[in-house]
C-alpha cells in the first residue's frame, strides 16, 4: 500500500497555510462575504490535489473527509478559514 509522503504533507500543509494567510487579512474588512474568485480557486486546487491523493492515503477515504470535497457555492472567507484550519489540523496529524 502507498502511503503520503512527508514531503508531500509539507507541501499540502504550506499552500493550506498561505491560503489561511490571505484570508486571514481579508477577515475583518470582507469576513462575510463571498470568498474572491482567487482565493477560492486556490482552495479549489488544493482540495483536488489532496483528494487525489486519496488511493495513496487511507485517512483521505474516511467519512470525515467528504465535507471537505463538497465546494460550497459562495462559500465566505470565515467557512473558507474554518475549512482550512480543519485540513491543517487533518494533514499535521498525518505527519
Amino acid at each position: 500500500m502507498s502511503v503520503l509522503t512527508e514531503e508531500r504533507l509539507i507541501q499540502f500543509m504550506k499552500v493550506t497555510i498561505d491560503l489561511q494567510r490571505d484570508c486571514l487579512d481579508r477577515l475583518i474588512s470582507e469576513g462575510t462575504r463571498p470568498a474572491p474568485e482567487s482565493i477560492l480557486a486556490r482552495y479549489q486546487q488544493l482540495v483536488r490535489s489532496i483528494e487525489a491523493e486519496k488511493p495513496n492515503e487511507m485517512t483521505l477515504q474516511e467519512e470525515g473527509w467528504t465535507w471537505i470535497w463538497t465546494i460550497g457555492e459562495g462559500m465566505n472567507l470565515i467557512q473558507l478559514y474554518g475549512r482550512l484550519a480543519w485540513i491543517n489540523l487533518q494533514l499535521l496529524e498525518l505527519l
